[in-house]
């Protein structure tokens, strides 16, 4: 004779593992959903930085007796904005410099798409990278350590019309706090032993 109860005790069992299995996905896309809102967040907040820092550089050469400020201050950045022509130039190829930036970030983060990295990379980035005054703008930048270090390494290639290396970080490894990314790995000779 077959014990219901026992049955009805697997069955109890096997809809609590599934209840665990399902709840544990809900967890997962919870987090990943949260994750994705505070990336939401961050990217609005970083956008609304870029224009106003935009906007502040716009006026900066315009404010009386700047020129005499900065040859007096930082006599390179006095003498790279004359040598491009201005004040408005340099602000010019500065916001540029600084939008490619952003792209290398974003794209590093994953949230640049395939597509928009092509157009970036091969009909803004290699054009600009080509002129002399972008040139002498990015190597004032690079020197005063204005730039993302990561940024001119990936950059500097483009000066020399060389291609670059797509920074994109594989899915797997988005999260830099992860344990298994802070995690040392052994030497050669440890792995030769094993």
């Amino acid at each position: 004779m077959v014990d219901y109860g026992i049955i009805l005790g697997l069955l109890g069992v096997a809809s609590g593992a599934a209840s665990l299995i399902y709840s544990r996905s809900q967890v997962v896309a919870a987090r990943r959903q949260a994750e994705q809102a505070t990336r939401a967040t961050l990217l609005e907040s970083n956008r609304e930085i870029s224009v106003r820092l935009q906007q502040i550089r716009s006026r900066f050469f315009k404010v009386p007796g700047i020129g005499d400020e900065l040859q007096n201050s930082r006599p390179e950045i006095e003498e790279v904005v004359d040598s491009v022509g201005g004040g408005e130039v340099y602000g010019f190829f500065r916001d540029v410099i600084d939008t490619f930036e952003d792209i290398f970030v974003l794209r590093r983060s994953r949230i640049v798409t395939d597509e928009h990295w092509r157009v970036w990379t091969g009909s803004q980035m290699a054009v600009y990278a080509g002129l002399p005054r972008f040139q002498s703008v990015f190597k004032l930048a690079k020197q005063a350590g204005f730039l993302d270090p990561e940024f001119v390494k990936f950059f500097e290639p483009l000066l020399e019309g060389r291609p670059v290396r797509d920074p994109r970080v594989p899915a797997e490894d988005t999260n830099s706090t992860r344990l298994s990314r802070l995690r040392r790995t052994g030497s050669k000779q440890d792995e030769e032993s094993s």
